[in-house]
């Protein structure tokens, strides 16, 4: 992780409690329902899926064929994958954790939130580059021992999980 990076992350964890409180407002909640005109509660950020073309192939052990030495290399690739990935991971799940549900904001987002929501989406875009250059590593590494015929099926499998998770993300509310 580079120093920017670092710098960036952090200046995201300080301002989020600052912003919890803000969010807060003075509660009551009057108007019809509790609810008064001109509240609107902000979504929260929703980390997009990745294919993972290792775990892939586990899954569908039995549909490529795999031999059992192929199988027990494809396990050491994704145990060497999965730690690699686990601070990238944990680094999503803390900041979808700390923007979850959004808040609730009175009229429009204050610069700070705004600023705050930018780096977050910056620091998810560039967390998601590097899991997918890892993922892509790895999946290399696993394809180079399927054969020929293997490697074809593997590649449909894929290509059906990618297509499978974007039309997920078509159907979601602001998915796609």
């Amino acid at each position: 992780m580079t120093i920017g990076r670092l710098v960036r992350m952090t200046c995201v964890l300080a301002i989020v409690p600052s912003l919890a409180v803000a969010q807060r407002g003075m509660g009551g909640g009057g108007g019809r329902g509790g609810r008064s005109p001109g509240i609107a509660r902000d979504q929260g950020l929703q980390i997009p899926k990745l294919v993972n073309g290792v775990n892939l192939l586990i899954e569908h052990r039995q549909e490529l064929a795999l031999t059992d030495s192929q199988f027990m290399r494809i396990i050491s690739v994704k145990r060497a994958l999965d730690s690699t990935d686990a601070p990238l991971m944990r680094r999503l799940d803390s900041i979808q954790f700390l923007f979850k549900g959004g808040g609730i904001r009175f009229g429009g987002a204050s610069g700070a939130q705004r600023d705050s929501l930018a780096e977050a989406h910056a620091v998810i875009r560039d967390t998601q580059v590097a899991l997918r250059e890892n993922i892509s590593e790895g999946q290399d590494r696993a394809y180079a021992l399927l054969s020929a015929t293997q490697a074809a099926k593997a590649q449909d499998i894929e290509a059906k999980a990618e297509k499978a998770l974007a039309d997920e993300a078509k159907g979601k509310p602001g998915g796609g």
